[in-house]
């Protein structure tokens, strides 16, 4: 399955059988805003946070000569800081229903098997071939993913971020075919909307729209969709590729991946649906 493929060399666990919040478990949120929840206190040191955030995708354990280089890539800290930054994060998260710590102690750091993340979550929803229970995946994503984070360009350079993006943009792909092949054209517009939350910038999250929009026969909803993508685009945070920023979407094409014009102008070329059925595609 795709999920583990993706989630595998994170450490991430894949599918968990839901808990209680009763049982003292713990939930890094990540899709999203970052957030912990069911920790038993509040971080005093938002390094902490981050602390607490880095470990649930590095499973194995990270030692501590290991983890400052993530949290604070720019500079040296000292010993008393690593100390205390561990010692908050272990505070906050506190213990499981067995008395021990959430939070290893040690000279190798490891969050217990009690503390899961949101994407293991979607995972378990996304592993099902039910259409439905995807779009339940897909409502985890509650924004562009480790959103908060100060220091989260680890996401970045290890790949997480991206293995995530790909597991979200995947189950879209698999919600959105599932519902069009049974004339669910609101649920699959729901699964594209969601998936977007998480990935903004995603083209190809904008093409399963642009799929769902044109099944639906709305050939002014085609058009805003795609100018919605181009209007995306010159925002990208890289900076656009193109200065028109006043210009019309269709002379704009340079911003835009060839294959998404492409098959935007194929779905143009179609009539539109009678309303209740589904276009030509």
């Amino acid at each position: 399955m795709l999920w583990r493929q993706l989630l595998r060399p994170l450490g991430v666990a894949g599918p968990t059988v839901p808990r209680s919040m009763n049982d003292r478990s713990v939930e890094v949120a990540v899709l999203g805003p970052v957030e912990v929840r069911g920790r038993e206190h509040g971080f005093r040191r938002s390094a902490a946070l981050e602390l607490v955030v880095y470990l649930a995708f590095h499973r194995r354990g990270v030692r501590n000569t290991e983890w400052p280089l993530a949290i604070w890539p720019d500079r040296a800290v000292a010993a008393s800081t690593v100390h205390s930054t561990v010692s908050d994060a272990r505070r906050s998260l506190g213990r499981g229903a067995d008395g021990a710590d959430h939070l290893s102690r040690g000279p190798r750091l490891h969050l217990g098997s009690a503390v899961t993340t949101d994407a293991d979550r979607f995972a378990g929803l996304a592993s099902s071939d039910d259409p439905r229970s995807l779009n339940r995946a897909l409502e985890l994503v509650r924004g562009p993913l480790f959103a908060g984070l100060r220091h989260g360009d680890w996401s970045v350079v290890e790949g997480t971020q991206a293995a995530l993006e790909s597991m979200i943009v995947e189950t879209a792909r698999r919600a959105v075919e599932g519902h069009l092949g049974l004339g669910r054209l609101l649920d699959a517009e729901r699964a594209a909307r969601a998936a977007l939350t998480g990935c903004p910038y995603d083209e190809r999250l904008y093409r399963l729209l642009l799929q769902v929009t044109a099944a639906m026969g709305n050939r002014v909803g085609l058009r805003r969709t795609m100018a919605e993508l181009v209007t995306r685009a010159a925002d990208w945070p890289l900076g656009p590729r193109c200065p028109g920023r006043e210009c019309r979407h269709e002379s704009r094409q340079d911003l835009l991946d060839p294959e998404t014009l492409s098959f935007y102008r194929e779905l143009c070329e179609w009539e539109p649906a009678p309303k209740g059925s589904r276009a030509r595609l």
